[in-house]
C-alpha cells in the first residue's frame, strides 16, 4: 500500500518517489502527497518527473492511482522521481473543502438546516439541503457568519478515533466508513467525519460569498464561492454595478428602481408597437384581398413580421394565404392537404399548425419561393404584387 503524506504532511508541494506498479494509463507510487477523489474534493494533479499526472483516484483496493494522460508515456517498475504538487490546484480545493464544512456547519447550527450533499468545482461549490424552501435572509446570513469566523481565524485540525467514539459525538453528519474514523475539526463550530484534506486556519480561506439557491429533487440546493473565486465575483459584481449606474444615469443603490422603470417603459412601448403592427397589417391584408378578388389565394410578401397576420386573418376565410416575411419565417391559411403538398415541393420549409392555420420558416430564397407557391394555388398567375 502507498504511504499516504498528504494526511500527515499536507503543505508539502514534492517529495521523491518510487513506481511500485504500473497499470493501463496509471501507476502506483510507494509514498504520494497527491490526493486521491473522494467526498466531494477533486484528485490532485501534478508531475512526476517527466510524466505528467492528470488526476488521482483510488481502485477498488483503496489504493491511490497516479493517471497519466489518455495515450501518455508512463514511468516503469522501480522509476524514483520527484513528484510536484500543482500546488495553486490543491490549495484552492482545501480552502474550497474547509469552506464547505463550515457553511454546512452554521446552516446546521444556527438554522437547524442539515447538508444531504455537496459538490465542489473549480467556479463555486454546492451545498444541498434538506429542506425544500429557505428564505434568503437565511443564507445571507449563515454567509455573514461564515466570514466573521474567517476573520477571527479559527483553527482546523484533524484527528482520528475508532468507531463508538465517532458515533458518541453525535455528529450533525453520519459516518460512512466502518473502523477508525478520521475527523475534521473546525475550532468553536464543527466536528465531522472526513477525509479529505483541508487547510489549518480559517482565516487561508480569504472569504466565502453566497450566489444563489434552487429547488432539485425536493431540496433547495445552494451555490457558494470562496477564496480567490470569491474576490472575483465580488469584484466583477462592482464592475456591473458601475456599467449600469453610468448607463442609467443612476446612483448605485437607484439602479434597480431605475431598471423596473425602463422595463415598464419597454412593455409599454412593445405593447404599443404591437397594437400599431396589428393595424398595419390588418390594412395590409385587407389590400390584398380587395385587390386579388377572384383568385384562389392572396399570397404576398411583408416587411412585418408574418405572426403580426395570425389574428388579422378571419378563422373562415375562404381562400388560401401565404404571407412571408424578409427573415424566411411564413403564416399559411389554408387546407392542410395543400400544406402538405407545399411542403413535397420544398425541401426547404419546415414548420406546422393545425386548424387551417400552420407556421414555419423557408430556407431559401423567399421571392422565388412567393412565386412558385403562387403558381401551385393560384393556378393561372394572376398575383402580379409579391
Amino acid at each position: 500500500m502507498t504511504e499516504l503524506l498528504y494526511y500527515s504532511d499536507k503543505y508539502r508541494r514534492e517529495i521523491e518517489a518510487r513506481v511500485t506498479e504500473v497499470l493501463d494509463g496509471s501507476f502506483k507510487l510507494d509514498r504520494t502527497i497527491f490526493y486521491p477523489e473522494a467526498g466531494g474534493q477533486p484528485g490532485d494533479r501534478g508531475m512526476f518527473g517527466p510524466y505528467e499526472v492528470i488526476d488521482t483516484k483510488k481502485d477498488g483496493n483503496g489504493d491511490v492511482l497516479h493517471i497519466a494522460g489518455k495515450g501518455a508515456e508512463l514511468p516503469s517498475a522501480g522509476d524514483v522521481y520527484t513528484l510536484c504538487l500543482d500546488w495553486p490546484h490543491r490549495y484552492f480545493f482545501m480552502k474550497e473543502h474547509s469552506a464547505q464544512h463550515l457553511v454546512s456547519a452554521l446552516l446546521f447550527s444556527q438554522h437547524s438546516i442539515g447538508t444531504v450533499a455537496v459538490h465542489q468545482g473549480p467556479e463555486f461549490f454546492t451545498v444541498e439541503t434538506d429542506k425544500g424552501e429557505i428564505d434568503e435572509d437565511v443564507l445571507l446570513d449563515v454567509e455573514d457568519k461564515a466570514n466573521a469566523a474567517i476573520r477571527k481565524g479559527l483553527r482546523v485540525w484533524q484527528d482520528e478515533t475508532d468507531h463508538e467514539s465517532a458515533e458518541n459525538l453525535h455528529m450533525r453528519r453520519s459516518i460512512k466508513v466502518s473502523g477508525r474514523v478520521k475527523l475534521v475539526h473546525i475550532e468553536d463550530t464543527d466536528v465531522v467525519a472526513c477525509g479529505g484534506v483541508h487547510v489549518d486556519s480559517l482565516s487561508e480561506i480569504g472569504e466565502i460569498a453566497y450566489v444563489s439557491s434552487e429547488r432539485i429533487r425536493g431540496h433547495v440546493r445552494t451555490y457558494w464561492k470562496c477564496a480567490d473565486s470569491a474576490l472575483s465575483y465580488r469584484r466583477e459584481n462592482a464592475e456591473i454595478v458601475k456599467k449600469l449606474s453610468v448607463l442609467f444615469s443612476s446612483e448605485p443603490e437607484k439602479i434597480a428602481d431605475a431598471a423596473e422603470r425602463c422595463l415598464s417603459e419597454l412593455r409599454d412601448f412593445r405593447h404599443n408597437l404591437s397594437a400599431m403592427s396589428e393595424k398595419l397589417a390588418s390594412f395590409i391584408f385587407s389590400s390584398y384581398d380587395q385587390e386579388t378578388k377572384g383568385s384562389e389565394a392572396v399570397i404576398f410578401s411583408s416587411e412585418l413580421d408574418a405572426a403580426c397576420y395570425e389574428s388579422v386573418i378571419p378563422e373562415d376565410y375562404h381562400r388560401s394565404v401565404l404571407v412571408a416575411d424578409k427573415s424566411g419565417k411564413f403564416l399559411f391559411h389554408g387546407e392542410k392537404a395543400v400544406f402538405e403538398s407545399m411542403r413535397e415541393a420544398f425541401p426547404g420549409l419546415r414548420g406546422g399548425g393545425r386548424n387551417k392555420r400552420f407556421r414555419g420558416s423557408y430556407q431559401g430564397d423567399m421571392d422565388s419561393f412567393i412565386a412558385d407557391v403562387r403558381k401551385i394555388l393560384d393556378g393561372n398567375g394572376s398575383i402580379e404584387r409579391a
